[in-house]
């Protein structure tokens, strides 16, 4: 599997890469070193250089910049997006059963894992905060992906996909609401200076 076609496939013609992707080997371990991780490569220097070194202004003079909250924001994009692949994998395979679908964890995470690449490579807008939204946007793609992804990979009938995709989308949301408090509580105690103009050097 060639990464950059993989991605650039999943983005303009999703329709025609997964029945392709229906007929590989799947293994979750393969799926996040040779795709996922690679992916996430986009977002993990973006939100370093994004919160690192550029960061946003304050009302009273100096910036959010800090080395220390770029670091902590990398690692933290790292985790919490490859805990999203797991909560989504999961999400479509407990639900496989309900929509008369094919339950296999391992199709259910090779969807998940593919479907959200808008996502991987939107995370280059975390390069500056104020185009967070941007992100918001390509993420919204995914959804797209992964409604033309239930029919290849989870023999969902035609009459079932959209109300299959529509709980998948309702319980990850919720699930990533919680997981995006989580962060935010974390990135409140990071970005907690004792003097604003000093943030870089911490």
């Amino acid at each position: 599997m060639n990464v950059i076609d993989r991605a650039k496939n999943i983005l303009i013609t999703p329709v025609n890469e997964w029945p392709v992707v229906d007929k590989e080997p799947a293994n979750v371990v393969t799926i996040l070193t040779s795709y996922v991780i690679p992916m996430l490569s986009i977002g993990v220097v973006a939100t370093f250089i994004g919160m690192g070194l550029i960061g946003q202004s304050l009302p009273l003079g100096g910036s959010t910049a800090s080395v220390k909250a770029g670091l902590i924001g990398a690692i933290m994009y790292v985790v919490l997006s490859v805990v999203t692949v797991f909560i989504v994998a999961a999400t479509i395979d407990v639900l496989a059963p309900s929509f008369a679908s094919e339950k296999n964890w391992n199709k259910s995470f090779q969807m998940s894992a593919y479907s959200l690449t808008a996502s991987y490579v939107g995370a280059i807008f975390l390069l500056f905060p104020a185009l967070n939204i941007l992100v918001i946007l390509c993420t919204l793609y995914c959804i797209y992906a992964l409604y033309t992804g239930i029919p290849a990979m989870k023999k969902t009938a035609a009459d079932k996909q959209v109300g299959y995709l529509a709980v998948i989308i309702l319980i990850t949301v919720v699930a990533m609401i919680l997981v995006g408090l989580i962060q935010a509580e974390i990135m409140k105690v990071v970005n907690r200076p004792a003097t604003p103009n000093l943030r870089f050097f911490q």
